[in-house]
């Protein structure tokens, strides 16, 4: 009886310590869980090394999810969502390969180019279409007007990064294309597809409507076909001895 009542003095602490210690063991794996979940789902990916942030892949998908909204003037229903992020990340992807073989080749664009295109006889479409008019007139004065604008300035922003980017990706490949070897054979090879035509008339005639008695075929006609087409290893000939002493008194005459 007293080694009972001593059990039950001791109860409410033994509860407690394994209670303290089952908080604690929460408490630990949740903040461990928390890191590794934190860690896995920081990076969606990587390009030759480079990673890929969740939260890069997200902001891109809602500017690509803003723009179709803009262009249809509706909403992307759920079933094209999947489609809609796998275009997402091979644009991404793209874009990645683009700026390391850009950086590889030491490419560079300066504010100078940038403005040159801008205000050069080109400027980008992207940007123009928002001073045309319905005849397709181009209004330079209000184009050259907003630019100047510093209440546009940080759309202009906006504009002279894809200037600054496209003028990269022309460079890439003029860089690519200038590196490719075109040897003279090719050139010729290549002409000679281009440029060599044949014309000919011919009459489909199906053979097994011309009687074999109306086919007549000589001894020279076989001889000249066996001459041009058959050479010495596409025959082979078995003899005898009496055979190959007929042949002999032949080639002897």
């Amino acid at each position: 009886m007293a080694m009972m009542a001593k059990m039950r003095s001791l109860a409410p602490w033994f509860i407690l310590s394994v209670g303290g210690l089952f908080v604690l063991f929460m408490v630990l794996s949740d903040s461990r869980i928390s890191d590794i979940i934190g860690k896995r789902s920081n990076d969606v990916g990587s390009v030759n090394g480079e990673k890929i942030s969740y939260q890069e892949f997200s902001d891109m998908l809602e500017q690509y999810r803003q723009y179709q909204q803009q262009q249809t003037g509706q909403e992307i229903p759920e079933s094209q969502m999947d489609m809609l992020r796998d275009n997402v990340w091979e644009s991404l992807v793209s874009q990645k390969l683009i700026a390391q073989k850009i950086e590889e080749f030491g490419i560079k664009v300066t504010n100078d180019e940038i403005k040159d295109v801008l205000l050069g006889p080109n400027p980008p479409a992207s940007v123009t279409r928002f001073f045309t008019d319905s005849l397709g007139n181009f209004n330079r004065q209000a184009y050259e007007s907003a630019i100047f604008n510093p209440q546009n300035k940080e759309a202009m922003k906006q504009v002279e990064e894809q200037v600054r980017q496209q003028l990269l990706q022309q460079k890439l490949q003029n860089t690519v294309t200038a590196s490719v070897m075109v040897s003279e054979s090719d050139i010729k090879q290549k002409f000679v597809e281009q440029s060599t035509k044949i014309s000919a008339d011919y009459i489909f005639i199906d053979a097994n409507t011309i009687p074999e008695a109306q086919i007549k075929v000589t001894d020279s006609e076989i001889e000249n076909y066996l001459r041009d087409t058959i050479t010495p290893n596409d025959v082979i000939i078995t003899m005898g001895a009496g055979d190959i002493y007929k042949v002999g008194e032949s080639l002897l005459g």
